[in-house]
């Protein structure tokens, strides 16, 4: 995975093509083209089915070293601790600015979870094949394992609750494909399975994956309410996108880099997780916001801004690893 596919031209042109395939689900759901809840089946079609389905294919059809799988561990890991700093530094912020708990929560979750599947993996795919969707995966363990714990009981924090009902989202069906996948590479059995009916039928359903999970972004958007009415809600809603995609992959880069120099991790591991930390805000904040009557209208609002903003920070982010890197 060189350095050399993270060409800032290249990643804008699939931002672009990416954005193209969002346009279609806002327009689609801005004139009513498809019916109002397309968004939440979008949703779990991707989460429940191609999701799982794109993970287990790739899973069983890599070529993966000790290494690699190493190295994932090490991106899963750096996810985790990352978020929790974050949080750390967020928390104490979001109190200086005076904004209301059921907002406040709402914008510490925010400033935590990035779009690490739904964008990423598409992005990723297209930059770096299957390799990168690998890769992906293993940030997005560590960053799932925060987002079903410490993401729930912010959202439900406003009514005293949520995190104890928030264990069970671990073991999700993504997490599943992820673990029996590695079952099938760890045992061998993943080559008696490589190219036969049952990879041929998950590669087929997980191909699905990057479009459909763009056209629930742009779904998304196109029911964020009055973001270009309200100012504050609109300044606020720009400090946590330059906070989110800017700020935070660059002071996590630059510990980053150190750690590259000093051989502790490489600098693919560095790539990975700094264009996962500047990914835009996750459209799965929204749903975990409403589900627990919290701010979900500014969380809405929040993912508008962050993913329109994207389109100049990831390549922004991505120049700046290309720098150093």
């Amino acid at each position: 995975m060189p350095i050399e596919n993270l060409d800032t031209g290249t990643i804008f042109t699939q931002i672009l093509i990416l954005f193209i395939l969002a346009a279609i689900g806002f327009v689609s759901g801005k004139t009513g083209y498809l019916p109002e809840k397309s968004g939440q089946f979008v949703s779990k079609l991707v989460m429940r089915i191609t999701m799982p389905a794109l993970i287990f294919s790739k899973m069983v059809s890599a070529d993966f070293s000790a290494d690699t799988y190493f190295d994932g561990f090490k991106l899963a890991a750096i996810a985790a601790v990352t978020l929790l700093l974050v949080f750390a530094a967020t928390r104490p912020f979001t109190k200086l600015m005076k904004i209301p708990d059921k907002s406040r929560n709402v914008y510490c979750m925010q400033a935590l979870f990035g779009n690490v599947i739904f964008f990423a993996f598409p992005l990723f795919q297209a930059l770096f094949g299957d390799i990168g969707v690998l890769y992906a995966l293993f940030f997005n363990i560590g960053n799932d394992i925060l987002l079903w714990t410490l993401g729930v009981y912010l959202a439900g924090k406003h009514k005293g609750g949520g995190f104890g009902n928030a264990i069970k989202h671990i073991f999700n069906i993504n997490m599943i494909a992820f673990i029996i996948g590695l079952v099938f590479v760890i045992t061998g059995w993943n080559d008696k399975i490589n190219g036969g009916v049952i990879y041929q039928t998950t590669d087929m359903i997980g191909k699905a994956t990057s479009p459909l999970s763009m056209i629930f972004v742009g779904l998304v958007m196109a029911g964020a309410k009055g973001v270009f009415k309200n100012f504050g809600k609109k300044m606020l809603s720009l400090v946590l996108t330059l906070q989110k995609q800017l700020v935070v992959p660059v002071l996590a880069g630059l510990i980053m880099f150190a750690a590259v120099k000093q051989g502790l991790i490489s600098d693919v591991i560095m790539m990975i997780a700094v264009m996962q930390l500047a990914m835009p805000i996750g459209t799965l904040t929204v749903s975990i916001a409403a589900e627990y009557d919290s701010d979900y209208e500014m969380a809405a609002d929040n993912v508008f801004v962050s993913t329109l903003f994207s389109i100049i920070t990831l390549p922004l982010i991505a120049y700046l690893l290309k720098l150093v890197l």
